[in-house]
């Protein structure tokens, strides 16, 4: 019985039940790989508590806040990472954890530190989904397998049941499916189960599996199969089929199901997406619609999902994340798709309402179309002038008469039209009354009050005409210049006639008297045209024009205003406009649409982000209905509205931080050297290190339907004073930000809607560099004390070291006195006995030659004789010494032969040598050969050294010429006598410096003496005496001299060329 029971309740439901109808169209926003979307299979949608889309997909786990996609897939190497990117499902709980089922386990989400944890006591298998209920248990589906994990004991327990769906009724109890068309209720508490096969034994088993559980009451709940959907009622146990009919197969299988709005359920399937309304038993489908871009993008669909402000969202298998937002739905759109009951052309031009059912679209691409206001059905009219009935393509201007539609075409007059068989019933060329030819572009008409209609035209014969309907001919106003352009034409409460022309001017003329004026409203060269006039309910009259804005003429006719992009306009380029039942002028322009408050004269922008199928509208397409909806054609197509279903968002979105990015990387908590401790988006305080002073942060409303029409401003407390306004980006930059304390506070508003959101503040803090922090200034205070320290210290011993030099410049000086006086006694001295000595060596030589027959008295004579000779050198060797200190002993170079003079000289010492038993040798090159010396300091120098080699000498003394080697020759004089100090080698060359080692008779005169006359000759005198008994002098002399006297002849010669 029962069983006939549930027979005749299927054939009655399916009798019952509704078919699939086209219902009210749904415009979905389209999110896929391009748009940063991970993967466009989307098996999972979730919204947390505050107000982030999280999306599944299988390449991972994307979170969406209305601009960006942020991933959190499988990335090697990542804290908290995930171990499979094919997402299954998501759920929040009461914590606000995310929970993610994958393919491989389930995972935990903490927000607040962006850490993912597997769950590993639960089995590392393919989740095939999960609830969470009301104690926070988790119950998941683990390769169809039902397990109950308690949060509170970190168990699990496999209740071994194989179930294909779960899900959550009113009283939190599960609800389960399996893949043999059983319904099980299972008590979350009590673990007690309940059976009841939802799907018959007569169908096959391959096709009896529950694919999808929604409870929609206590007593009845949708359940979705392989074959369709069908409702369960858990009271009475009735069964009915609600048929999702797709052609001629009613097999369609349920994927998920989503209440939307009231009684209105979306149903997705792999057959489209069925929106089912469970009181009025209607139902729609939306499918993919090739070259529709606001038609659903994929057909086979796994998830629908609802978030917080009532938007729908929709996840395909092939097309990516679909959004559908009730609040711009409220733009109806039309456009040309390569489907039946769609616009034949996409730039609307003119629209004409016959304010019973049709609206009339006219396109200056692809001719006429009608549009049925109630049924929303498109007839297009056939473009072919060629045909008696048919149309042009390129229409500008719509007037409808009675059952007559008059249509301005491009260049082919005036068509009129039978609205009711929808033929051309005459057509017109325009020709004044004198016959003459006018312009066929008709660019505008005016139906007048008298039935007549006015004609604006464009060209060299445009101007204003007048259509009389009963005599069928045309008129032209006279007061307005042939050749003129007429964009618009209105006519006033009055019945004066308004037409828009070039340059900003419109003219006025009264049709019965013919009166008439001009008013300029800007400059005259501006080529700015006026392209509609409208008067309002105040009967002011509004011009709008292409380049100049909007311009509102009094209701006295006497002044007028200009609202322009500096009044908040979007754009300055505008063409139709309509005033809406709520004295509000709306507005299409090139770059959205206004709404300009006429009370208030508030403005606002509706743009492509609020619902607008395109930013430009075009020129005079603007209509209302008799019900106040309003309709605006642009260059993509016709969008229509009523004006008081945009309603205001009563709440306001919450503002996030949603990204720091340091030195152009992007940070997370967990990252090395990352300044986050939690997630940016619940992060209230930030320290940032030296090193990271350039950094940018992003933040985000969470507005979804109208993303890209809200608007920011941020300021930065300590840096900036006044708000930073932001219309296009989110992030604020910051570059070498100075250490301190600031705030970052970010809010942001709507262009359209009247709320503001919350302030959202950040508290940063930069600190210093090393050099700039407090340790830094104590090492400072500590170093400059240790320099003060140093330098006091450097100072005294500079102090003491000056004195010490004072002391010894002093002492310098003294000896230096105490060497003049010895010089300037000496030379005194000198001075003095060198006559006597010579008045002695005369008569003493004298007496010599006179006694050499006295041996006796000859060799007391030769005695004297000898050191008279003797003082008189010594006199001589003392006053050179003192013309050398004084610079005033001058030298003559001449040519001489070296070796005969070494030879010469030494000979002069061999009776000297003999005396002290001293072997004097003398060694000359082989070649002998010649240099510029003064020849009488040469023998000096050469007396000198070998005198003192003699003096000094043990048993030998030896005197070497060396051979000319470049430019320099050079004499050694060698003895073996006592080795010299290395200490006192430079000394022996001072004034009277002696050894206090040597018992040898000396002045101290001679070695300086010979020192002086070889810096006289530009050459080098020096000594070499090592630990070995040996002196050796070595005396280095240039061949050449700067000044040469050769042969008579004195030149100046440089000695380094020779």
């Amino acid at each position: 019985m029962s069983r006939i029971l549930l027979i005749l309740c299927t054939i009655l439901g399916l009798y019952l039940a509704p078919f699939p109808s086209q219902g009210q169209p749904h415009y979905f926003k389209h999110f896929e790989t391009d748009d940063g979307l991970v993967n466009n299979s989307v098996s999972s949608i979730t919204q947390d508590h505050y107000g982030f889309i999280w999306i599944g997909t299988r390449g991972g786990l994307m979170r969406f806040d209305g601009y960006s996609f942020k991933s959190f897939n499988n990335r090697t190497g990542q804290r908290g990472n995930l171990w499979n990117n094919f997402i299954t499902s998501i759920c929040e709980d009461k914590k606000g954890i995310l929970w993610i089922g994958t393919g491989r386990g389930i995972f935990k989400y903490d927000p607040l530190t962006e850490v993912l944890t597997s769950l590993s006591v639960a089995p590392q298998v393919y989740i095939n989904g999960f609830v969470i209920d009301r104690q926070n248990k988790v119950w998941l589906l683990g390769q169809n397998r039902l397990y109950c994990y308690d949060q509170t004991t970190n168990k699990i327990e496999d209740l071994k049941i194989h179930v294909s769906r779960i899900a959550l009724n009113f009283d939190g109890n599960l609800l389960l499916g399996n893949y043999d068309g059983i319904f099980f209720t299972c008590n979350t508490t009590t673990k007690a189960i309940t059976k009841t096969r939802i799907i018959g034994t007569d169908t096959a088993p391959n096709m009896r599996a529950i694919t999808e559980i929604y409870p929609i009451s206590k007593d009845l709940t949708f359940i979705g199969h392989k074959q369709g959907l069908i409702t369960y009622h858990s009271r009475t146990k009735q069964i009915d089929t609600i048929p999702l009919r797709n052609g001629t197969d009613n097999r369609v299988m349920v994927r998920d199901i989503c209440r939307s709005k009231g009684d209105e359920y979306w149903i997705a399937t792999e057959n489209g997406l069925y929106i089912y309304d469970l009181k009025k038993h209607l139902l729609s489908r939306s499918v993919k619609k090739l070259g529709d871009p606001f038609a659903i993008s994929d057909n086979a669909i796994y998830s629908v999902y609802k978030d917080k402000a009532g938007d729908m969202w929709v996840g395909t298998y092939f097309g990516g994340l679909n959004y559908h937002s009730q609040q711009n739905a409220k733009f109806e759109k039309f456009y040309s798709i390569p489907l039946k009951n769609s616009l034949s052309g996409d730039a609307v031009s003119e629209l004409w309402n016959d304010q019973n059912q049709f609206l009339y679209i006219g396109t200056e691409d692809a001719g006429l179309n009608r549009l049925d206001i109630r049924t929303k059905e498109i007839t297009n009219y056939l473009s072919n002038p060629k045909l008696d009935n048919g149309f042009y393509s390129n229409i500008h201007s719509l007037l409808g008469s009675g059952n007559e539609l008059f249509i301005g075409s491009y260049y082919h007059g005036m068509q009129v039209m039978d609205k009711r068989t929808g033929q051309i019933r005459e057509r017109y060329k325009i020709v004044n009354e004198a016959g003459e030819d006018g312009s066929d572009f008709v660019l505008s008409m005016c139906l007048m009050r008298d039935s007549n209609l006015v004609l604006g035209t464009t060209g060299d014969y445009g101007g204003l005409y007048r259509y009389h309907k009963n005599k069928k001919k045309f008129t032209r106003f006279k007061q307005i210049p042939l050749g003129s352009t007429i964009y618009h034409i209105l006519q006033d409460h009055q019945g004066m006639l308004w037409a828009g022309l070039k340059s900003q001017t419109t003219v006025y003329i009264n049709p019965k008297t013919g009166r008439h004026g001009k008013i300029v409203f800007g400059d005259p060269k501006n080529e700015s045209s006026v392209h509609f006039i409208l008067e309002d309910s105040s009967h002011a009259i509004w011009f709008t024009t292409v380049g100049a804005g909007l311009i509102r003429l009094a209701p006295d006719r006497k002044t007028f205003r200009k609202f322009t992009t500096r009044n908040g306009l979007p754009s300055n380029v505008l063409h139709g406009m309509m005033e809406d039942d709520n004295r509000r002028l709306w507005i299409g322009s090139s770059n959205g649409l206004v709404c300009l408050d006429l009370t208030s004269y508030q403005i606002k922008v509706y743009t492509q982000a609020n619902g607008l199928i395109t930013n430009q509208f075009n020129f005079n397409s603007a209509s209302k209905s008799a019900q106040g909806r309003l309709y605006f054609g642009s260059v993509k197509g016709l969008i229509a509205f009523d004006p008081k279903q945009l309603h205001q968002r009563e709440r306001a979105p919450e503002t996030y931080f949603t990204s720091l990015q340091i030195n152009n990387n992007e940070v997370n908590p967990g990252d090395v050297n990352s300044p986050l401790i939690k997630s940016i988006t619940h992060t209230d305080s930030l320290i940032l290190s030296p090193s990271q002073r350039n950094f940018s942060i992003e933040f985000a409303a969470l507005n979804f339907s109208s993303a890209k029409a809200t608007r920011y401003q941020y300021r930065m407390n300590g840096l900036d004073r006044k708000w930073t306004y932001s219309n296009t980006t989110r992030k604020a930059y910051f570059t070498d930000l100075s250490p301190g304390r600031y705030t970052l506070t970010v809010k942001a508003n709507s262009n359209v809607e009247t709320w503001a959101g919350k302030e959202r503040s950040l508290y940063i803090e930069v600190l210093p560099p090393f050099w700039r922090s407090g340790t830094a200034y104590l090492l400072y205070v500590i170093f400059t004390l240790s320099i003060a320290y140093f330098l006091m210290r450097q100072y005294h011993a500079y102090q003491r070291k000056r004195n010490m030099a004072e002391l010894k410049l002093f002492e310098h000086q003294k000896e230096k006195e105490v060497y003049q006086a010895k010089i300037e006694f000496f030379t005194h001295i000198a001075h003095e006995i060198q006559t006597p000595l010579t008045m002695i060596s005369v008569p003493v030589s004298r007496l010599l030659k006179q006694t050499e027959d006295h041996p006796g008295l000859n060799k007391s004579l030769l005695m004297i004789n000898k050191y008279t000779t003797r003082l008189v050198d010594l006199t001589s060797q003392l006053l050179d010494f003192r013309q050398t200190e004084i610079e005033q002993f001058g030298l003559n170079f001449v040519n001489v032969e070296i070796s005969q003079s070494i030879l010469e000289i030494t000979d002069s010492f061999q009776d000297l040598a003999i005396e002290n038993n001293i072997n004097l040798n003398v060694n000359l090159p082989e070649k002998s050969f010649t240099a510029f010396v003064d020849r009488e300091a040469f023998i000096k120098i050469c007396n000198n050294l070998i005198s003192n080699a003699i003096k000094y000498a043990r048993s030998r003394a030896e005197i070497s010429l060396h051979p000319a080697a470049g430019a320099y020759f050079s004499v050694s004089f060698e003895n073996d006598g006592k080795s010299i100090p290395e200490e006192y080698q430079e000394k022996i060359f001072q004034p009277f410096f002696r050894l206090k080692t040597t018992d040898k008779p000396g002045t101290g005169i001679g070695l300086p003496l010979a020192k002086s006359l070889t810096d006289l000759h530009e050459g080098t005198l020096s000594l070499t005496s090592g630990k070995t008994d040996k002196i050796i002098f070595v005396l280095t002399l240039p061949i050449h001299q700067r000044y040469e006297f050769n042969l008579g002849v004195w030149k100046k010669i440089d000695v380094y060329e020779k």
